[in-house]
């Protein structure tokens, strides 16, 4: 094992919208999401600051931390701006 920093920008690499079964700690739909980081890892994540009908295999993105209901946080990806 190696510990290796990580940019935490990445390329959708696949996604699913999720309607059910619906759960109060999250907001639906849940956009969940293969995330292909730019250093060859690839991860499973959820998709925030996009609309569903925005999101397209191959945008890039930016890691992000959302808060969890027991004051924690959670790594999310959302677009990255500029998309470069």
């Amino acid at each position: 094992m190696e510990v290796v920093p990580l940019t935490g920008r990445g390329t959708l690499y696949s996604y699913a919208i999720l309607h059910h079964p619906q759960h109060p700690a999250f907001d639906f739909p849940v956009l969940a999401a293969l995330v292909d980081l730019d250093e060859g890892v690839r991860v499973v994540s959820n998709l925030v600051d996009v609309d569903p009908g925005d999101v397209s295999i191959g945008m890039r993105l930016e890691l992000a931390f959302e808060p969890t209901l027991d004051d924690g946080a959670v790594p999310v990806f959302r677009p990255l701006v500029g998309g470069s």
